[in-house]
């Protein structure tokens, strides 16, 4: 008989999420409504997640900045990548291009240097470049599609006939077509619709209720409830019956 040992499967490792994952899966949300005044408070979030992640892994003080490392290099070149907003320098966000800079600048004083770079590049591009390069564009546009064949705008209410799901998608799968030249399967355009729709929902959980975005709940319409039949009064009949004489 096989031992005990040899018959117990082996567990798998927990794969451990890296300290930046959440950091990344803010910037990228973030990076969707930047310059909304609605998302202040998602900014000022992600500026101090991301100076957290500065002061626990990347250099400190002025002597220090000149040791680089390649896993902080490589999340400063994540970061434009995911929110390229960043690029312009916007309040609170000033130290990400500073400290690519002073990396840009030391390529050419050592080649140790030069290959911190170039391997933190390598290291982006295994994150955020894995398999075919993907149009987020056309996810938003087809979402956008589907969601006005469904729920048209109120001057077009009586103009333009409402869509069923599956109908709005075929029209917009048409409608790609004739303007891309390449008409996507249905499937395709499902898919796309399901993500931004997760996206959206993902984002609206973290703004407040009144800066909600995207399309609004389809409300339930409110069925009256039934009316109980009234109590009719019943009359009250004088009864025949003889009245007793009582005996004396």
């Amino acid at each position: 008989m096989a031992s005990k040992k040899a018959r117990t499967k082996k567990r798998r490792p927990k794969k451990v999420r890296p300290l930046d994952a959440e950091v990344f899966e803010l910037a990228d949300k973030v990076a969707l409504i930047f310059d909304r005044p609605y998302a202040a408070h998602l900014r000022e979030k992600l500026s101090e997640d991301a100076t957290v992640y500065r002061n626990r892994i990347g250099p400190h003080g002025l002597a220090d900045r000149w040791a680089t490392t390649t896993k902080w290099t490589a999340f400063l070149l994540r970061m434009i990548l995911t929110c390229p907003r960043i690029l312009s320098r916007p309040p609170e966000f000033e130290w990400v291009m500073d400290d690519l800079e002073w990396i840009l600048t030391r390529r050419r004083w050592d080649p140790k240097f030069e290959r911190d770079f170039w391997d933190a590049v390598t290291r982006v591009k295994k994150v955020t470049w894995t398999g075919h390069p993907h149009d987020k564009g056309l996810d938003y546009f087809r979402f956008e599609t589907v969601q006005s064949l469904m729920n048209p705008p109120v001057q077009l209410k009586d103009i333009v006939a409402t869509s069923s799901k599956s109908k709005a998608v075929e029209r917009a799968a048409d409608m790609e077509g004739k303007l891309v030249g390449t008409r996507p399967h249905e499937r395709v355009v499902y898919r796309s619709f399901e993500k931004v729709e997760k996206e959206l929902k993902e984002l609206n959980a973290l703004l407040t209720p009144e800066s909600a975005i995207g399309p609004p709940p389809t409300k339930k319409r409110a069925t009256k409830p039934k009316e109980l039949p009234k109590k009719t009064e019943k009359r009250m009949t004088q009864s025949t019956h003889p009245k007793r004489v009582r005996r004396k």
